[in-house]
């Protein structure tokens, strides 16, 4: 029969007392480090991006993002959280913003919701953090 030492004894019990309170921890802190990683990212990182059919959801209306390609896809602990954009005249610059994954949806990264008045033909363009603007298609609004 092994015998411990009273100092891994004491080991022993800091460890069993560690482990439960690091999971209570981590799986409460869920917000606070997908907060803490948000990052806008550039179109290259972000691939080709594909509009969905829009539907109306509470009032707002809702599109739909599929990605392909582009650097995300090699990193499966980052993942899209969510979609910041601006209307002006007919025209949306939109930019993905990731963080890392945690148990939390993030289907507001995979999808665009804009306001009721948003109908109509609108030119697209991706804006990277730096400032760079990418042409990336028409999304049609309709009723």
């Amino acid at each position: 029969m092994r015998t411990h030492t009273p100092r891994q004894l004491v080991l022993a019990i800091h460890l069993s007392l560690l482990a439960p309170a690091l999971f209570v921890v981590i799986t409460g802190c869920d917000s606070a480090v997908r907060k803490a990683s948000r990052e806008a990212k550039p179109l290259a990182y972000v691939g080709q991006i594909q509009f969905g059919q829009s539907v109306k959801e509470n009032g707002l209306v809702v599109v739909p993002l599929k990605y392909h390609g582009g650097e995300w896809g090699q990193n499966s602990a980052i993942v899209p959280i969510g979609v910041e954009f601006t209307v002006k005249d007919m025209e949306i610059d939109i930019t993905v913003v990731t963080s890392v994954a945690t148990d939390a949806t993030a289907k507001d990264g995979y999808r665009l919701v804009l306001p009721t008045d948003a109908k109509g033909k609108h030119k697209v363009h991706y804006l990277d953090p730096d400032g760079t603007r990418h042409e990336i298609g028409v999304l049609e609004i309709n009723d």
